[in-house]
């Protein structure tokens, strides 16, 4: 299974994110930071990357801000992920 996360700067961002991508109709849910990563308020944006698409759209036309996006990877039977920055990729 794999998941996009958005970090960001001020928890005000992150619920903000949450209620419009949510309002969308894409499953979302505001989650606590990995300790992977160290990065704004301690709160990210979770949802499945076949979601992807809509969500960039969803920011981009609502002018939403984000700190960092990652790409959480699970294996088979494991319940930590494999965690790369997808702006990277």
């Amino acid at each position: 299974m794999e998941y996009i996360l958005y970090t960001f700067e001020s928890t005000t961002d992150a619920m903000l994110a949450e209620m419009t991508v949510t309002n969308e109709k894409i499953r979302a849910r505001l989650v606590p930071l990995l300790p992977e990563i160290d990065a704004g308020c301690g709160l990210a944006l979770r949802f499945e990357k076949d979601f992807d698409k809509e969500v960039k759209e969803i920011f981009s036309k609502n002018s939403l801000s984000f700190q960092k996006r990652y790409r959480l990877i699970y294996g088979e039977n494991e319940r930590k992920p494999k965690v790369l920055e997808y702006d990277l990729l």
